[in-house]
């Protein structure tokens, strides 16, 4: 099932970007959010899981930019 999940995900965020004209970023964080849902966390579990993301790219991103 998290494969159908998955999927189900892809095709939110291709609705949400073309059909909605959602900004990308914030379709990413929906999407994510509803993934997250659909596979069993919790929403306090699939808020940490997103948010800890986020911050791990946003992280090496800086990285990048400083050197």
């Amino acid at each position: 099932m998290p494969l159908l999940w998955v999927v189900t995900g892809v095709a939110l965020m291709l609705v949400l970007m073309l059909v909605v004209k959602l900004d990308a970023f914030l379709a990413l964080i929906l999407t994510s959010l509803v993934v997250a849902l659909l596979n069993g966390m919790d929403l306090l579990g699939a808020l940490q899981s997103i948010l800890k993301g986020i911050g791990n790219t946003m992280g090496g991103v800086a990285l990048m930019l400083v050197f």
